[in-house]
């Protein structure tokens, strides 16, 4: 959890990977979240860099995560750290729409 004057701006989750395709080395980056206030300013970075660190103390070797297809600011930003698109992609139905998202997945250092 990241926080700032005692008020939570964002957090990550991490967990073991939820894909029935992939072995017990993957790890899953689940979600990170930055209140968009805070976006840009070096929070999800120091997430990001908990939530990998933490799956590697679990005991991965590699880590997934997926990512809004449509999102690119997100893609470039987890490209830039080293991520690599896989290509598998799922649609996750909601009520009212559909998100089309993509597999990414990272070595860990």
């Amino acid at each position: 959890m990241a926080t700032e004057d005692n008020k939570v701006i964002g957090f990550c989750a991490v967990c073991p990977c939820r894909d029935s395709d992939l072995g017990k080395e993957f790890g899953e980056l689940g979600g990170i979240y930055v209140d968009q206030h805070y976006m840009g300013k070096g929070a999800g970075t120091k997430l990001l860099e908990y939530g990998l660190k933490e799956l590697k103390n679990m005991g991965y070797t590699k880590a997934t995560l997926w990512v809004l297809a449509s999102n690119a600011k997100t893609i470039k930003w987890y490209e830039s750290r080293g991520w690599r698109v896989e290509g598998k992609t799922k649609v996750d139905k909601r009520d009212t729409f559909e998100m089309n998202e993509t597999r990414y997945i990272t070595d860990l250092k």
